[in-house]
């Protein structure tokens, strides 16, 4: 992974991290680690892009952990489409491969971008509002205003309750029909890697997300499927590796040009 660069975003900036391709094929990718997570972190992932013959640029975003401005406590899925569109346009990627809640933002930005750029989603978090009831034992959407904490443990950071979850609602950044609508509106390829156990991203929530979206789509959303009884890729080495290697043969099958199966 290159010695990162920082790019202006609205009031802050990301750190855009690029690993160079081993050959040069002209294919480019776009990384969005998964929260929690910095982009240093994905070396392995972005180093078997970058030898595959394509180009991995991965980034820390605003208001995340890494190297971006901000605090992790202000961390909204908006504000980080918002990092995954300045770039999207900024770089030109030819794909874009996104983890866990990443995947909802570079989602959100996806569909909102005006050309077709093909995706690899992994552990994708599809319907935020289960998932985030899973994490913290309990469903935060029903929760009174009143009653929330100021902050809320999210995996081993602390976020800002009330602006996290009003950010979710205004944005319909929440649920699963948000989601189809997103995947139906962007317009590249869609591979989706769900895990066969995942205790927090339900695969067969992925399956019928993808379902709904690909009945309205010319192309269909792919779901594949890697053995995981858990959520956390970077906590389990046999894990992660499985996961890179299903998810750099995705990258590199779309950049050969194959559609979903």
């Amino acid at each position: 992974m290159g010695e990162g660069s920082q790019v202006p975003v609205g009031d802050g900036h990301v750190t855009v991290h690029r690993s160079a391709p081993v050959g040069s094929e002209g294919d480019r990718c776009l990384v969005v680690p998964p929260f929690g997570v910095p982009a240093r972190w994905l070396a392995p992932l972005t180093d078997a892009i970058a030898h595959r013959g394509v180009e991995a640029i991965s980034f820390d975003a605003r208001d995340h952990v890494g190297d971006g401005s901000g605090s992790v406590g202000d961390f909204r899925i908006s504000q980080l489409a918002e990092d995954c569109a300045h770039l999207i346009d900024a770089l030109a990627p030819t794909c874009v491969l996104a983890v866990s809640l990443g995947a909802r933002g570079a989602l959100r930005a996806l569909a909102r971008h005006d050309g077709e750029v093909d995706a690899v989603l992994v552990t994708p978090v599809v319907d935020v509002r289960p998932t985030l009831g899973r994490i913290l034992g309990r469903d935060w959407f029903e929760v009174p205003v009143d009653d929330l904490p100021e902050l809320v443990p999210v995996l081993e950071h602390e976020v800002r309750s009330v602006p996290f979850r009003a950010d979710c609602l205004e944005h319909r950044l929440y649920d699963r029909d948000d989601a189809v609508e997103d995947l139906v509106a962007a317009g590249g390829r869609m591979r989706l890697i769900a895990g066969s156990e995942d205790p927090w991203v339900d695969r067969a929530t992925v399956v019928e997300v993808a379902a709904a979206a690909s009945a309205r789509r010319s192309r269909p959303v792919a779901v594949e499927t890697v053995a995981a009884e858990h959520h956390l890729i970077h906590a389990d080495p046999e894990l992660a590796m499985r996961m890179i290697g299903a998810a750099v043969d995705a990258v590199e099958d779309l950049g050969r040009g194959e559609e979903a199966a």
